[in-house]
């Protein structure tokens, strides 16, 4: 019997494995824990382990996207519930906040190389109560609640100050002056492709009175600064390539934080970004991802993935069965109704400017709107939508799109998807479900409104009772 065969078969015992890591004065160690007496065989990693039985309850694990795909995948505190005894009330004051947890499926006369992982988190909190120990955790994405910029000027005008980080093509963006001095400014803290342009209250400077340092992302005015200073910047160029699309900028961040993404199907956009504040590198990766229509999640082995949503997938991996969902339980949760036009803003201004030049106005009043404005926009519209369904919504959104032929093309894909009215319903599986991951494509026994195909959106599973709360989007 396959693992697949073995969760789709009901009645059979699930017997759950956990692996909580901690520290021990300055040591990394692992306790291990079981819902069922189990130990491991030589031949396993680790071997000859023993997984106490001290498993109660809890595991309650719930994760979610968007509805609209684009950003972080969501997700709740969950708990693993152990006996409280003397083997297990050590753990209220061990040091476990931020370490893994990692927990698996099975059945209990398996050797564990048979047993499959089905969540990584990281470990919050231990909570001790009357008769049991509370060991809280989240999905992986808490790793990226920490802020992409760290570095500081020690000296200087900016003493204290976080240095700015530049991606992709930036449209004026302000830099930070560093000394006043000499009247040099930072518009980059790492290597940068070019600067296109520099500006005083939105006049043009000449490139004569001013020298740019690209390796060290500043640049040296030969004449005092007048007004607001900013600057069209090209940004970062590591190891000889110039980031700009998605995926480059993705990798990229997560590699900061040494973090490896699987990252698939982005389109390849020129986007930008300018970072000068304390920002996190999960709001961050949302801005890119909301700007082409792609999602991140941790996968159920800790990777960190990023997709792009264009519907449906093609090929659909996984199977909501009729004989697999308990009864009565699949029913409608949401429509969503269509869109009948869309406004996608793109070229964002990272420095919308109020006081301009006026001979900017007098000489190219279509700049001086540029320069004041936060984005350019364009909008799409389908009347045929409209009439069809009197309750069609608009939409703006905003984007790190850079380019006009982007900015309609990824319009023009939201709108093919936004054509009809979407729907999400809501099911309970038997454990089969606990193999899935968000954003799988899943075939449906019994079609929606929409068909027989859809993708999985949010996954509420509990290993120890089998059950799986699965909501689809068709």
């Amino acid at each position: 019997m396959t693992y697949e065969q073995w969760l789709a078969t009901p009645g059979l015992y699930r017997c759950v494995l956990v692996e909580l890591d901690y520290i021990d004065a300055g040591t990394l160690k692992t306790a291990y824990f079981s819902s069922a007496a189990f130990v491991s065989a030589g031949t396993d990693s680790p071997a000859h382990t023993a997984y106490d039985p001290f498993v109660l309850g809890g595991l309650d694990f719930e994760r979610s996207l968007a509805e609209i795909f684009t950003g972080a995948s969501s997700s709740r505190t969950a708990d693993v519930e152990l006996v409280s005894i003397p083997a297990t009330d050590w753990l209220a004051a061990a040091n476990v906040a931020g370490q893994a947890i990692r927990i698996y499926l099975g059945d209990k006369a398996w050797p564990k190389a048979e047993f499959r992982q089905v969540i990584t988190g990281v470990c919050d909190s231990v909570w001790p109560e009357t008769s049991s120990i509370r060991i809280k955790f989240k999905d992986l994405a808490k790793v990226l609640q920490q802020p992409v910029l760290t570095s500081r000027h020690t000296s200087g005008a900016a003493n204290g100050e976080l240095k700015p980080l530049c991606l992709g093509r930036c449209y004026n963006i302000s830099p930070q002056l560093i000394d006043a001095g000499s009247h040099i400014y930072m518009f980059n803290s790492v290597a940068s492709q070019a600067v296109t342009a520099v500006r005083f209250n939105g006049d043009v400077v000449a490139p004569a009175d001013y020298t740019v340092n690209l390796a060290a992302g500043t640049i040296t005015f030969s004449v005092f600064p007048i007004g607001d200073v900013t600057m069209d910047v090209d940004g970062a160029k590591i190891a000889g390539t110039w980031l700009q699309t998605s995926t480059q900028i993705i990798s990229y961040l997560c590699s900061r934080v040494g973090i490896t993404a699987d990252i698939s199907g982005l389109p390849g956009y020129q986007l930008g970004l300018y970072l000068t504040d304390d920002t996190q590198l999960s709001a961050a990766l949302d801005d890119i991802c909301a700007s082409v229509g792609g999602y991140w999640l941790f996968d159920r082995l800790g990777q960190f993935t990023c997709r792009a949503f264009n519907g449906v997938p093609v090929t659909q991996t996984a199977a909501i069965t009729d004989d697999q969902n308990l009864f009565a339980s699949r029913q409608p949760r949401r429509r969503i109704a269509p869109l009948h036009e869309l406004t996608l803003g793109y070229a964002r201004n990272w420095t919308p400017l109020n006081t301009i030049a006026a001979s900017i106005y007098e000489n190219t009043p279509d700049v001086a709107k540029r320069l004041a404005s936060e984005e350019l926009t364009v909008t799409q519209s389908a009347p045929a939508v409209l009439a069809a369904y009197a309750d069609a919504q608009t939409l703006t959104v905003s984007t790190l799109i850079v380019s006009n032929t982007d900015a309609n093309a990824e319009a023009s894909r939201r709108m093919a998807l936004s054509a009809l009215p979407r729907y999400v319903y809501e099911t309970q599986q038997l454990a089969a479900p606990l193999q899935w991951q968000l954003g799988d494509g899943a075939t449906l026994q019994t079609p929606g409104v929409n068909g027989s195909d859809a993708v999985i959106t949010k996954l509420a599973e509990n290993p120890l009772k089998g059950v799986v709360r699965v909501e689809f989007w068709q």
